[in-house]
């Protein structure tokens, strides 16, 4: 996937937030910090705050100083909220993005502040914004938290990190959220069917290859075929008038054995192609399970909010 369907997708999660001070339809509105800092005061009010929401144009500077107060308290809430080892996180360059408009850094900076959605202690609701989102969108999106958890060393926070990786940790976990768990296996879910997609993407194209090379080795078959006739019907004629020619028999023979030799290509080039078809209906049926497993999971998700929601109100009652 390219930076313009990441930026796309991310562009499209912070659409999902109705309180924002003005509308970000591109990735560059997002340069002066205020959109982000606004999703960030959401997610946490007492934490995210003071930030300069006027229109601040073109002002570098400004834009710079905004950026510089969200990326400190990012990093400091991964650090003291969320217990993650913050100096693992790959640093954005804040003056591109306050003068250049970056996209590549800025990306950077909109990840972490994706996967601090994702990880904190409201995490259900942002999540559920991210599956509201086309399947697309939601791949990129899943990518790009995997890609910070994967910064961080461990998805689980209070344990040391080991050799497995972060989303292999959530769903192994019996204690973890299981909405963070449902997360992590979607998370893995899409890579695999990212890893199929393109196996099958590859071996169609060497299908089609194959496929090419086929038609060719009919073509050349028939025109052997045709040669040979031609041959034989001059062959019959010089025998009849007593003028067989040793070397018209000779090039009958040759091209008899080039006949055999086209044959025994198609055949081997026919047996490929069968295998290759083979070969490609098969994952098309291992990526349709995946799409199957991806909706059951969206299923579960959901069902596991109703239960949630019960429970809220079963407790209420109790009260």
């Amino acid at each position: 996937m390219s930076q313009d369907d990441i930026a796309e997708s991310f562009v499209g999660w912070v659409g999902t937030f109705s309180s924002l001070s003005k509308p970000v339809a591109q990735l560059a509105d997002l340069t002066d910090g205020i959109a982000l800092f606004e999703i960030c005061a959401e997610i946490d009010r007492q934490w995210f705050k003071s930030i300069r929401s006027a229109d601040i144009g073109d002002n570098w500077v400004l834009k710079l100083n905004n950026l510089k107060k969200l990326y400190k308290l990012v990093t400091r809430y991964y650090e003291e909220v969320l217990g993650y080892p913050a100096a693992n996180l790959g640093e954005p360059n804040l003056s591109a993005i306050a003068k250049n408009e970056d996209g590549h850094e800025l990306l950077k900076l909109c990840h972490l502040v994706l996967t601090l959605a994702v990880q904190c202690e409201r995490n259900q609701v942002y999540i559920g914004k991210i599956m509201s989102l086309g399947e697309d969108d939601q791949r990129c999106l899943m990518v790009a938290i995997e890609s910070v958890l994967a910064q961080l060393g461990s998805a689980d926070p209070d344990t040391e990190p080991d050799s497995h990786d972060a989303d292999m940790d959530l769903s192994q976990d019996d204690d973890v959220d299981p909405v963070a768990r449902l997360q992590a296996e979607l998370i893995k879910s899409y890579a695999e069917k990212d890893e199929l997609e393109k196996s099958a993407h590859d071996l169609n194209v060497e299908h089609k290859h194959v496929q090419s090379k086929y038609e060719e080795l009919l073509v050349l078959n028939e025109e052997l075929k045709v040669r040979m006739e031609d041959l034989e019907k001059s062959m019959a004629r010089a025998d009849k008038s007593g003028k067989a020619d040793f070397l018209l028999r000779s090039e009958i023979d040759r091209l008899k054995h080039d006949l055999e030799k086209a044959d025994t290509r198609n055949q081997d080039t026919e047996r490929a192609n069968s295998e290759h078809a083979a070969s490609i209906a098969g994952l098309t049926r291992q990526v349709s399970e995946y799409s199957s497993a991806k909706e059951e999971a969206a299923r579960l998700r959901d069902q596991l909010q109703e239960y949630k929601h019960a429970a809220e109100r079963l407790a209420k009652s109790e009260h």
